[in-house]
């Protein structure tokens, strides 16, 4: 997917956590945002699959980890 190129404003704080975010994990800062922003997009779809399907959705903590666990193969 093609890549642009923004200008955004961030506390200081979350600067700084972000790039040691990213030194370990071997990335780059942009990877670290692009990271946290699939994250954010992984969990808005998992809040709305819930609100569709009500009570029958919710899962377990232990149950929601062997779920993700199966997703990372």
């Amino acid at each position: 997917m093609p890549s642009a190129k923004i200008s955004i404003t961030v506390t200081s704080d979350t600067l700084k956590w972000m790039r040691k975010r990213a030194r370990r994990r071997g990335g780059n800062l942009s990877a670290a945002f692009e990271d946290a922003a699939r994250e954010l997009r992984r969990q808005e779809a998992g809040d709305a699959v819930t609100q569709y399907l009500g009570k029958a959705a919710k899962v377990s903590p232990a149950r929601m980890r062997e779920i993700e666990a199966e997703w990372e193969g």
